[in-house]
């Protein structure tokens, strides 16, 4: 039942990003929730269908991506389970954590699939600078790549966090897998 829900959120970020062009993709909110109520496969799921409906009601560059938010999910909902999800300094580490995954394998993507832009959003404008000025494609792909996902991923895993510590506690715990968003921000 969540499943489809944290893909439809995914999809209203995905969607709204993407058309407006924006440097950020706000489509893995509802993966990191449902990988601190329901775990990591199930998060990484949820990532998967999100970047197949995307490609086909956004855009088809992001399918080729869908590893990107497998891994995604795959990350936070083990670091969910360990309890990071639980204290706010834990969620700074999802969040840097999150987004060391995403800029790595986004990158490969962007550079051995695309050939170093997509297109997708206004982040190619800036890896085009870099790649001017430091004349070097995986690190101006990288670096742009890391900038966006510093953003963009601090808006998400933070968004997921209070809807998390804001769904009540019985109804949590019909879903979680570990303490995520029982305590307070420590």
């Amino acid at each position: 039942m969540l499943i489809p829900i944290a893909v439809g959120i995914n999809l209203i970020g995905g969607t709204l990003c993407s058309t407006l062009k924006l440097p950020l993709f706000l489509d893995t909110i509802g993966t990191i929730v449902i990988a601190c109520l329901s775990g990591p496969w199930v998060a990484a799921l949820c990532g998967l269908l999100t970047n197949i409906f995307l490609a086909l009601v956004a855009n088809p560059v992001y399918l080729p991506y869908a590893v990107v938010s497998v891994l995604c999910g795959l990350t936070v909902g083990y670091m969910a389970k360990a309890g990071l999800f639980a204290k706010l300094w834990g969620v700074v580490l999802v969040w840097l954590a999150c987004t060391l995954v995403n800029a790595v394998s986004a990158s490969a993507i962007t550079v051995f699939v695309y050939g170093g832009a997509t297109g997708a959003n206004g982040t190619s404008i800036l890896t085009a600078t870099l790649i001017v000025a430091m004349k070097n494609i995986m690190v101006s792909v990288f670096s742009s790549s890391m900038i966006e996902n510093l953003v963009d991923k601090g808006i998400v895993v933070f968004i997921a966090y209070f809807i998390v510590k804001g769904i009540p506690q019985n109804f949590r715990s019909q879903y979680e897998t570990s303490s995520a968003g029982d305590d307070d921000d420590d």
